[in-house]
């Protein structure tokens, strides 16, 4: 009997061990909104830091991953976990708008090995049979009548290049008429709430760092600086600085008439946080607020504003870039001292009712942060 049972907990040790790929290198991109999931991708080369293998997976067919000239190329996304896949769409990217690609080879991988499952041609073929550049194709879906794979490579042969190089601008992955939503693209393109504002400098100012003096921790984002136009040297903001909506919405809180705490309320409204669980905000240390309902899911909030313009009450329709502020130290104890200490912008997105960042890594929220805000050409954070 014991040894029955041994040998059966052995079995169920061995058949309950899942293998997977080493994902190790290779980097990835954050899947759909606030979640953990990841895609991975690796590519043969980059023509720069700015065409890297992500602007193929980035929901946007105006960039491209770009590969050095010469000899072979391949991009390679790895979900890391078995998919369900019916379609895949490849857009073929351009480089310095010219075409770059005849063909390229979709492949899947089988015991450590790729093998070629279709070949993709953007130029198509005329009257007569042949192939023609006054043909082409941008887009091409492949139907894959329904398989499981958890990683596949879109390979492009030197003599699939036109002028040597390879460019992919998108790779749609589709399960039936859902596409894969690669980031959560309620969250695309939005205005940065301050005008050439820059992140912080520091994690803490970031969503999870710690806050002790309320016993908390930061659930948004700190913006203490907006760069000169002139020579992009940092500027500190104050009270003059507009605060900006980060799309279009509906305003749902302005506090228009919000009072600051005496330096005593402050230090005691601490003391009780840093005890005593925020079961109820009776009074914010965010001070003077405006939220914004952006009518999809997401919710904006500016906060320690100074002053908020007289066109934005509640109910108030409001455009993305409009003024709805300016920034201030409303809610801080420099404002309780009666001083200019600490003015900033805090500035917090809420996604489906919780808070962007939640449950995710520095790395993670940065990666994440940088899409929302297509800056795609920027310098990449030092993770």
């Amino acid at each position: 009997m014991k040894t029955t049972i041994s040998t059966l907990l052995t079995f169920f040790v061995i058949t309950n061990f899942v293998p997977k790929r080493n994902t190790q290198g290779k980097e990835y991109i954050i899947c759909g909104n606030n979640t953990q999931q990841k895609i991975y991708y690796a590519t043969s080369s980059n023509y720069s830091k700015n065409h890297k293998g992500e602007k193929a997976i980035d929901d946007d067919e105006k960039s491209s991953w770009i590969s050095m000239q010469g000899g072979e190329q391949w991009i390679e996304i790895d979900f890391a976990v078995k998919r369900v896949i019916t379609d895949i769409a490849i857009t073929a990217g351009t480089k310095d708008n010219y075409k770059t690609l005849r063909y390229c080879i979709l492949q899947f991988m089988y015991d450590g090995k790729w093998f070629n499952y279709s070949r993709i041609n953007f130029m198509q073929k005329d009257k007569k049979g042949k192939f023609s550049d006054s043909r082409y194709q941008r887009t091409v879906v492949v139907k894959l009548n329904g398989i499981d794979a958890s990683t596949f490579r879109i390979y492009i042969p030197q003599d699939a290049m036109i002028e040597g190089y390879a460019a992919i601008a998108e790779i749609a992955v589709y399960a039936g008429s859902s596409k894969l939503q690669y980031y959560d693209k309620r969250l695309y393109n939005l205005c940065f709430p301050i005008k050439n504002g820059l992140f912080p400098e520091n994690d803490s100012g970031y969503p999870n760092a710690p806050r002790g003096y309320r016993g908390g921790i930061h659930y948004g984002l700190d913006i203490f600086y907006f760069f000169n136009e002139d020579n992009f040297l940092p500027i500190s903001v104050d009270e003059n600085t507009p605060v900006l909506a980060c799309a279009d919405g509906v305003v749902v809180r302005a506090d228009i008439d919000y009072t600051p705490p005496t330096e005593n309320e402050w230090k005691e409204l601490s003391l009780y946080y840093q005890k005593n669980p925020a079961t109820f905000i009776k009074r914010s240390f965010g001070g003077r607020q405006v939220w914004l309902d952006h009518k999809n899911g997401v919710l904006s909030t500016y906060n320690h504003l100074s002053k908020i313009d007289e066109r934005v009450k509640v109910g108030t329709i409001v455009k993305k870039g409009q003024r709805i502020g300016w920034v201030g130290n409303s809610g801080l104890l420099g404002e309780a001292q009666g001083k200019k200490e600490g003015q900033h912008l805090h500035f917090e997105l809420w996604v489906d009712g919780v808070y962007l960042g939640y449950n995710m890594n520095i790395i993670d929220i940065k990666r994440y942060l940088r899409w929302i805000f297509a800056l795609r050409d920027m310098e990449e954070y030092n993770d």
